[in-house]
């Protein structure tokens, strides 16, 4: 990996390490309190969640984790824990075939420019298989504060501008077509977070809104971030978008999304991410030469169709990261 931002926390730190097409991706995670059970099977079904499915690309690990340091008899030490996924399946050449030539919409000429360099050990920081650490990582969190009562839900809302949980048929045919036609798929996805207390979030700069916007903008793909439990908020008047107050310190809504002046109010915090189609297609797309040229390739490689169908996951154990961070 190349010398850039891998780490993400300030007191519950996690530091991503490998890279997509090499051996393994992996991570750790420092200042996890000691004596906390394993919960390996939380870690498997996560792990599983961000697998690929139907619609999903045809890299399909197993993505067993292998733990180096930091657990003893099925608990948290007090040490760094370490880890690894080998990687099972790679295709370099799938990369190697337009090497010298900028995909649009990609990481290729903006890494190119900014590191001087476009190859593999610098373009696999895009990939979101670098995220298979976080998925990790936020298993951990979320044991952590599962014994404080705070639950993570995320879950799929939005395929294209239709309702997911409404019309799962009209997506799932939409899908079919899509994926016939070499094309892909955006989204959205909302999470939900039970049992946070009052008071997480700073004035100004660190507002736990700020913190969970930028976390969420981390994730490929990510191209808005709002808060609360219904959509176009900036469309409404003011007195639709008020939480009305109950008389045990709750409201009646929760459009602000349990946080108000960057501070949660004890309130479930509720946001919505959404998620652009992938940008590499299986037809033919046009990319540019290092000398300026417009050349027509057709772009090999494993793809998602729609990505977002697996993304809950990582929105869930990043949040989980972020609030394990501000509560530790």
């Amino acid at each position: 990996m190349c010398n850039m931002q891998n780490s993400f926390g300030q007191k519950f730190v996690v530091t991503i390490t490998g890279s997509s097409h090499g051996e393994f991706v992996g991570g750790n995670i420092r200042n996890c309190p000691k004596g906390l059970r394993v919960d390996y099977d939380l870690i498997t079904k996560d792990l599983d969640r961000r697998r690929p499915q139907k619609y999903g690309t045809s890299r399909n690990e197993i993505d067993k984790v292998e733990f180096l340091s930091g657990i003893t008899n099925g608990k948290t030490d007090g040490s760094l824990i370490e880890f690894r996924i080998k990687n099972e399946n790679v295709k370099t050449k799938d990369y190697t075939d337009f090497s010298g030539m900028f995909r649009p919409s990609h990481a290729d000429y903006t890494y190119y420019i900014k590191f001087g360099n476009d190859s593999l050990d610098y373009k696999d920081n895009a990939s979101a298989r670098m995220f298979v650490p976080i998925v990790i990582a936020g298993s951990f969190a979320k044991m952590l504060l599962k014994p404080r009562g705070v639950e993570f839900s995320a879950y799929v809302t939005e395929i294209a501008g239709i309702d997911y949980l409404k019309h799962k048929r009209k997506v799932a045919k939409l899908l079919e077509e899509v994926y016939l036609n070499g094309d892909t798929l955006g989204g959205k996805v909302r999470c939900e977070i039970k049992g946070i207390p009052v008071g997480l979030g700073e004035p100004i700069f660190n507002k736990i809104s700020a913190q969970l916007a930028k976390a969420m903008m981390s994730i490929p793909s990510a191209v808005s971030f709002s808060l609360g439990d219904i959509e176009n908020r900036d469309k409404i008047l003011g007195s639709e978008d008020i939480d009305e107050w109950d008389t045990d310190f709750t409201t009646t809504t929760n459009h602000s999304g349990g946080i108000n002046a960057g501070i949660t109010n004890g309130m479930p915090i509720i946001f919505n991410l959404g998620l652009h189609p992938v940008h590499t297609l299986r037809k033919d797309m046009t990319l540019l030469t290092k000398d300026g040229n417009l050349v027509t390739r057709t772009i090999a490689g494993r793809h998602d169709v729609c990505q977002v169908l697996r993304t809950p996951v990582i929105v869930e154990n990043l949040a989980a990261i972020l609030i394990a961070d501000l509560m530790i």
